[in-house]
């Protein structure tokens, strides 16, 4: 029996068990008594609720399964498994066979055409399951939930799923038209100060003030793309494979890319200002030794209300984790077994590995306090045409347009794990 099937079940118990109360005085020529309307009142109340709670699982289940047909339809949902990060090989599929299929839709098309494919976003907002360890850095600048990036596809990761093809005519339509999705500045509030002096207060006395300071902080979008050298055209014809993988790796460059200028962007230029850069975020120096200095940074967050949902290091700092034991080349592994699945949470805190964070520095914080966003979709575009023409080359060129909202930088803490030298 599934959620709706035992909530529609529960409902109609209560809706018995008040219909019976009615009937018992209805038989006995006599009103309900005090006890009896108190019941009757609450089975109703509760079965109204567990109606309602039913509906929107029944929706909710609706619109899973037809997430989970789509996502089957264009190669597949990356999941917690997923065999490449963010489910790239899946990403790479989707626009191949775009662009196959649409080859195959204008007439007289024996080649790649130039054109553009809008991809199922690399930055996918599904790189981890509800309820599972996040994988990498982008899954947890994921945050909102599908529902909210479907309604709002400029507050966060776009949700278009179904790549489309776009031929020069329709290209250069959309050029003109534009997407009507907004400008290329954002702007958000950042808290600067959270100051909590709630107390208990006396009768008449002047309750306390509590001052939570925000700034408004104005930022733009930023291009993040690349291209692939010039390949000839008969390597495509000769090995089928072939345009699946130059997606996949370009599809992979870009979401790495993106992690990077998120985490340590400086700023500068087209740089975003990324996390370990934001105004207000926390430090921890070394203290004695790695673990130590890792928990102490555990203890800021905790100590001003905020709970660390994921610790972000570089693999070699990871592998330092993993690999300390009691003595220095034997016993004991103080985390336990490295291969183990406890391994990957400290402090019943998931740890996530990317070269995106310096070796040497880690990151600790809520990560629900930051978002990326996007602008423009990523998209897949296949050139032909100028030089290429002449020589019977392909480019392939990968590109999207993000930003970045830090919204409580005092909820991160930039950790110093850098041993010093003896």
């Amino acid at each position: 029996m599934n959620k709706f099937e035992q909530l529609k079940a529960k409902a109609m118990e209560h809706a018995k068990n008040a219909r019976e109360l009615a009937e018992k005085a209805d038989n006995e020529k006599r009103v309900l008594t005090a006890s009896e309307q108190d019941a009757f009142d609450g089975h109703i109340k509760s079965a109204g609720d567990l109606a309602e709670q039913a509906k929107e699982a029944k929706y909710s289940a609706e619109i899973e399964a037809k997430a989970r047909a789509l996502a089957n339809e264009i190669g597949g949902a990356p999941s917690a498994k997923s065999a490449g990060p963010v489910g790239r090989k899946a990403w790479g599929r989707a626009g191949v066979k775009t662009v196959r299929e649409s080859m195959g839709r204008v007439p007289g098309s024996k080649a790649l055409v130039s054109g553009t494919v809008s991809m199922a976003n690399p930055v996918s907002p599904s790189v981890a399951a509800l309820g599972a360890a996040p994988l990498s850095v982008l899954a947890l600048l994921m945050n909102a939930s599908p529902d909210e990036l479907a309604a709002n596809p400029y507050n966060g990761v776009e949700m278009n799923t179904r790549p489309r093809y776009e031929d020069p005519l329709q290209q250069a339509a959309a050029i003109m038209g534009g997407d009507g999705g907004g400008s290329n500045t954002y702007s958000y509030l950042r808290q600067t100060v959270r100051d909590n002096k709630a107390a208990p207060v006396a009768d008449g006395a002047t309750k306390p003030t509590s001052v939570y300071t925000f700034k408004e902080i104005e930022d733009r979008y930023r291009v993040i793309a690349h291209v692939s050298e010039p390949l000839p055209q008969r390597f495509f014809h000769d090995d089928a494979t072939l345009g699946q993988f130059l997606g996949d790796e370009m599809g992979y460059g870009l979401q790495r890319a993106v992690e990077a200028q998120a985490l340590s962007g400086d700023g500068l230029g087209e740089n975003f200002t990324g996390l370990l850069n934001a105004s207000g975020i926390n430090s921890q120096a070394w203290a004695s030794d790695l673990l130590t200095t890792l928990r102490k940074a555990v203890t800021t967050l905790q100590g001003i209300g905020s709970a660390p949902t994921a610790l972000v290091l570089n693999p070699v700092d990871a592998e330092r984790v993993d690999l300390l034991r009691e003595g220095v080349d034997s016993g004991k592994y103080l985390i336990g077994d490295p291969a183990a699945d406890s391994a990957r949470a400290l402090w019943e805190v998931p740890r996530v590995t990317s070269v995106a964070v310096p070796a040497g520095t880690a990151v600790l914080g809520d990560w629900d306090r930051v978002d990326l966003l996007t602008r423009q979709e990523a998209t897949l575009h296949v050139d032909t045409g100028g030089a290429l023409f002449d020589k019977n080359q392909v480019k392939f060129r990968v590109e999207g347009r993000f930003g970045l909202e830090v919204k409580q930088p005092d909820a991160f803490v930039k950790i110093d794990i850098a041993e010093p030298a003896a």
